[in-house]
């Protein structure tokens, strides 16, 4: 990918100003990339063959919020949302490794999952895609709504199918959530307590997964950690548990 570069970056603010970039680019038959934050791993977001590179961090706006559903520019960032929206008692159902700093559209056009899978799934199981606002490349481009199934057409499909616009997604009850990582002297005995904690009806959980040794050492807050036995393993929880 090292020598692979768009010939242009273009910054479009409007509806308008996207679909007059799709209708050239349709016209000329110019290659499109579409890009948020350019978070991925794997350059999904990198130009092939040159023609021009269009950045969506302009739409970056709350349509609307109804409760436990919200509708959202897909150049919106993972973190300002959730900080957008937390004061009305809900979140963004999954963080990815790059909650900061990634875009919602790049997070289901290319993402699988992140913490919280545990309690809702990867992005592509059902309902948690309601609908989204897609620009197609036809001849003559057009803007698509797509709810329910129709909406799983561009989930996980790194844009291949139009320029997602907006997003329609459900999301989950906040909570003020609790760390904390456990020491045990085996992995059979680390895994055997996570696969107890994934599995326990009376805790709400966002995240539990298992590090080797010295990976929990890297933890800035110590104070979280709770010693059962020696490492090499740990068991790592963000959760929430009924008082």
């Amino acid at each position: 990918m090292q020598d692979r570069a768009a010939d242009r970056v273009l910054y479009p603010r409007t509806e308008a100003d996207l679909l007059a970039i799709a209708r050239v680019c349709v016209q000329e038959q110019i290659p499109l990339t579409v890009r948020g934050a350019a978070t991925g791993n794997y350059g999904q977001c990198t130009p092939l063959q040159g023609g021009v590179l269009v950045d969506l961090t302009a739409f970056d706006q709350i349509v609307w919020q109804r409760g436990s559903r919200l509708r959202v520019q897909t150049g919106a960032k993972l973190a300002a949302i959730d900080r957008a929206i937390r004061p009305s008692g809900w979140e963004l159902r999954w963080a990815p490794s790059t909650y900061r700093t990634a875009t919602i559209g790049g997070f289901f056009a290319g993402g699988s999952g992140g913490i919280g899978s545990i309690t809702y799934g990867q992005l592509r199981d059902r309902g948690n895609l309601l609908g989204a606002k897609v620009l197609t490349l036809e001849a003559e481009p057009r803007f698509v709504e797509l709810q329910g199934e129709a909406a799983q057409a561009i989930n996980h499909a790194y844009g291949c199918q139009g320029l997602i616009t907006e997003l329609e997604i459900p999301l989950a009850p906040a909570y003020d959530w609790q760390e904390c990582m456990v020491n045990f002297p085996s992995c059979s005995a680390a895994l055997s307590f996570a696969q107890a904690i994934a599995e326990a009806d009376g805790l709400i959980k966002k995240m539990v997964c298992v590090l080797a040794d010295p990976i929990p050492s890297f933890a800035k807050q110590s104070k979280m950690l709770v010693t059962l036995g020696k490492p090499p393993f740990c068991c790592c929880c963000r959760s929430q548990v009924w008082r």
